[in-house]
Formats: structure tokens, sequence, C-alpha cells
């Protein structure tokens, strides 16, 4: 069956209407969607973890670096390191523990510092964090 010649352009411009409705739509949501995919968060904390089973049943340990702790990423660093550590207590900047995690940007100048005070190193992570043993504080 044929259809009448207005019933064949209004179905056309219906077609018509819809697809430039879809291609808007399209357009719009390639404009929105790379706006809402998720962002990376790197959790600073993450290269103190291999730390953690080696301070099981510590109270405190000495945190030490060569930067402004009181600024910017080292202070982002301390408290994910804190938090990570947990129920570990760190304190920044005393050396004065049994166990004492070092984070610095010179490390060879502060290995050197360490071994003169008669600490050892105790391990190392991957991305250059250092635990180190001061024995003269006892268990």
């Amino acid at each position: 069956m044929l259809l009448p010649l207005r019933q064949k352009i209004l179905g056309g411009l219906i077609i018509l209407l819809v697809g430039v409705q879809i291609s808007q739509t399209t357009l719009t949501f390639s404009k929105i969607w790379p706006l809402k995919r998720p962002t990376a968060f790197i959790f600073a904390g993450q290269k103190f973890a291999s730390l953690a089973p080696l301070l099981k049943g510590q109270k405190y340990a000495g945190y030490y670096t060569d930067t402004n702790v009181d600024e910017g990423r080292a202070l982002l660093e301390l408290l994910q390191a804190q938090h990570i550590l947990a129920p570990l207590i760190l304190d920044p900047e005393n050396l004065d523990h049994r166990y004492v995690i070092i984070n610095c940007v010179n490390l060879p100048r502060t290995i050197e510092k360490f071994k003169a005070m008669g600490a050892r190193p105790v391990a190392a992570t991957p991305s250059g964090i250092l635990l180190v043993e001061r024995p003269e504080f006892g268990p």
C-alpha cells in the first residue's frame, strides 16, 4: 500500500529531526565524557607499606627527612606514612628511637650521618625509603 505524499513528507521530517537530535546528543556526551573520567590518585603512603611488618610491635619510630616537613609534599608524605604505619607513632626529626625511617633527597649525605651515629640499615623500599636501627636504644 502506498502512502500519500503528506505522510511521506511528515515521516521524512520526523526521521530527519530524530537524526539531528541523536547527533547533537552524541556530540554533547563526547564533550562531557572526558571530564567524568576518574583521575589517578597517588597515595604517597604506599611507599612505606613494606616497612609495616618490620615495625610491628613498636610504639614509636623516628622520621627523618632533609626537606621541610611543614609544607607541601614532605608534609603529605609524613602524614600518609603515619596513616599506613598506624598504630606506630612517627616522631618527625627525632632520632632518639630504636628505629628511624629515612626519607631524603640527598641520601648519600644522610647515610654518612647515620653511620657516624652507629645506626645500621635494616631495610630499604624500592622508592628509596630506608629503615635504620640504632641498637643503643635497645628493644
